[in-house]
């Protein structure tokens, strides 16, 4: 399997797409096998699905990579750019409060 990871404040990290709808997945590599690179695509050889829970006690699925290999390096910084389509608009009845 082939990804692109992004290197952010807290680790690592993939953009999940399913449509239009957007989600970032963490990525958490065996200690000591971390890119050097801010933003790489890689190709996975042994992997698997585990979760964390933050400090609220909420669980979020994780993906750990035991091996993998680089394909390509990009040391630019990575910055989502999200415009105002990607974020529908919500009227006052849809609010929660």
């Amino acid at each position: 399997m082939k990804l692109t990871v992004f290197k952010n404040q807290y680790g690592f990290s993939t953009l999940a797409k399913n449509g239009e709808d957007k989600m970032y997945v963490s990525v958490q590599f065996k200690r000591g096998n971390e890119p050097t690179q801010e933003k790489a695509r890689i190709e996975i050889k042994d992997a698997f699905f585990s979760m964390y829970k933050n400090k609220a006690g909420f669980a979020f699925p994780k993906l750990v990579i035991m091996d993998y290999e680089v394909i390509e390096e990009n040391k630019s910084d990575f910055v989502p750019q999200f415009t105002d389509n990607d974020i529908p608009p919500l009227d006052d009845d849809e609010l929660p409060f």
